[in-house]
């Protein structure tokens, strides 16, 4: 009886990596924005940026206000800031 309970702790530890691998691979190549309430797909799968928070956003478009012109062309560059203006989450305006 001993014998049925240790094999028995081994498969739940089984059903558990495969949990992991199978949530991992459900997440990992898709962006949330819960304060958007919007899903996409990543351009690569990593796992940076997979919750975008607000302040993540808030974060950038400071970072790209506050840039010079080349700065400001390399973050246009960034895939994650051309996702975010694609799906309408920050975009640029013209004022001066």
């Amino acid at each position: 009886m001993t014998n049925q309970n240790s094999n028995y702790r081994k498969g739940n530890g089984t059903g558990f990596i495969i949990f992991i691998i199978f949530l991992l691979g459900i997440t990992l190549p898709f962006h949330y924005v819960p304060s958007h309430l919007k899903v996409f797909p990543k351009n690569n799968f990593t796992f940076s940026h997979t919750i975008v928070t607000q302040e993540d956003i808030d974060y950038l478009v400071e970072r790209y206000n506050d840039a010079s012109f080349f700065e400001k062309q390399a973050i246009k560059n960034e895939a994650f800031f051309r996702k975010l203006i694609e799906e309408g989450i920050i975009f640029e305006t013209d004022d001066k």
